[in-house]
């Protein structure tokens, strides 16, 4: 199952996220919504949890990883569930505690700086690279979940007029203040330019007097 998702960062999963939350949907197989969340959430547990339960890697396993570490990033995406290690998981039965692990989980990533476990496949990975790895698993994942009708395209489109009306509003309060602050100005220039001019003149009149060409 090829699923269209893109999703390349944390920030994409949790915006995904809210919307499958939001929208109502079911599957389209038997893999339910607990073992999606519960499975994403491990994952991205163990990537920030995991330090030191490595196992011992000859040096043809390590490039083979980095082989198909480097083959999965080319493709962006997984393509069969058998590609994914533990997949699918037991399932708990209960979504709402996935929901709430997973949501844990992508905040404590975010907040996580290192040090980062070996991957059981591709072996040492930084931040950015596991970053990839959930995005990629993630859009794989989500791909069990329907949207009924277009709940999604509609809760997607009142976010992006949401987004449109705060930039709007935040555009014209600058213009605003930028002609408050020229309207204050304004006069206090002027007024000077007028100082100058009399000044000016003032000073012709006296060299005049002074003897100058008549």
């Amino acid at each position: 199952m090829k699923s269209t998702l893109k999703l390349k960062t944390i920030d994409d999963i949790e915006k995904e996220l809210s919307i499958i939350i939001t929208c109502e949907k079911k599957q389209k197989s038997d893999i339910t919504l607990s073992q999606i969340f519960d499975f994403l959430a491990e994952s991205i547990e163990l990537s920030i949890q995991g330090v030191g339960y490595t196992t011992k890697r000859t040096t043809v396993n390590k490039l083979l990883g980095k082989y198909k570490f480097a083959k999965l990033i080319s493709t962006g995406h997984y393509t069969k569930a058998n590609q994914i290690p533990g997949f699918p998981p037991r399932d708990l039965g209960d979504p709402e505690s996935a929901q709430l692990r997973l949501k844990t989980s992508l905040t404590a990533f975010k907040l996580h700086s290192g040090p980062f476990a070996d991957h059981p496949v591709f072996g040492e990975l930084d931040k950015k690279q596991w970053e990839k790895i959930h995005g990629i698993l993630s859009s794989f994942l989500f791909g069990y979940i329907q949207l009924f009708g277009d709940e999604k395209l509609r809760f997607a489109k009142d976010r992006e007029n949401k987004k449109e009306r705060n930039f709007s509003e935040k555009k014209q309060n600058h213009h605003q203040r930028k002609n408050e602050d020229k309207g204050e100005s304004k006069p206090s220039g002027h007024n000077n330019r007028k100082w100058k001019n009399k000044k000016k003149s003032h000073y012709k009149g006296n060299k005049n007097q002074g003897g100058g060409h008549k």
